[in-house]
């Protein structure tokens, strides 16, 4: 029996919609780590067409451009 992946890889195409684990892991690839759970207490619209929730890929990118641009910075050492 083969092991079902259900979450996306750096080397997949992005998805038009995805579940909250999806987003988290995209999130995680290409901004900072996050959790699923993160996912469902940012003011993004959510679809629900089978009773499981899916969000706009791009609308989470952007979502999570805007909070990676306005976390603070400083020097380190």
């Amino acid at each position: 029996m083969t092991a079902k992946n259900k979450h996306w890889n750096g080397d997949q195409a992005l998805p038009k919609f995805a579940d909250r684990e999806t987003c988290a892991a995209i999130v995680s690839h290409y901004f900072f780590p996050i959790k699923p759970r993160t996912i469902a207490t940012w003011p993004l619209v959510a679809r629900r067409p089978n009773r499981n929730v899916v969000y706009d890929v791009n609308e989470v990118l952007e979502f999570a451009k805007y909070k990676f641009n306005q976390s603070p910075t400083y020097k380190q050492g």
